[in-house]
């Protein structure tokens, strides 16, 4: 992505990989399922909703505790 260019991006993204609870990003093809089922007929009830797909990332992983475990 283009972020990558930014200094210290890769370093931050492979923290916050280590620091979210599963210890792995988001694959694409995940991204694609949640597309997937919300185009299909199974999500036929889900109605004006977000819906952050980032496999926990998004959360505050730059929480001092957090920081603290990810990095012992």
């Amino acid at each position: 992505s283009a972020s990558a260019g930014i200094p210290g991006y890769i370093d931050s993204y492979l923290f916050a990989e280590k620091a979210i609870l599963r210890k792995k990003a988001l694959k694409t093809s995940e991204a694609a399922n949640v597309a997937a089922f919300l185009l299909s007929e199974q999500s036929s009830g889900i109605n004006g909703q977000s819906l952050v797909v980032d496999a926990g990332m998004g959360l505050n992983y730059f929480d001092a505790d957090i920081v603290q475990k990810a990095v012992n």
